[in-house]
């Protein structure tokens, strides 16, 4: 096997993990709304949700300077 067809597969096995795990959080995420109340939650999941969007700019924006492109 070449080293694309592995890429591209290690980006699949990511991109599952990424969904099994959104998908266990989201109970997890109600509970805690019942908790401390569906406005907090939904503040804290909203500054949560920027955070990981920024991370994810700021890593692919530095993986793109390591290869080059």
């Amino acid at each position: 096997m070449d080293e694309s067809h592995l890429q591209n597969q290690l980006s699949r096995i990511r991109f599952r993990q990424y969904l099994i795990l959104t998908l266990l959080i989201i109970p997890d995420l109600y509970i805690i709304a019942e908790v401390i109340g569906f406005w907090s939650a939904g503040v804290l999941g909203t500054m949560f949700a920027l955070g990981v969007f920024a991370m994810v700019v700021v890593n692919h924006r530095s993986s793109r300077t390591a290869a080059g492109r």
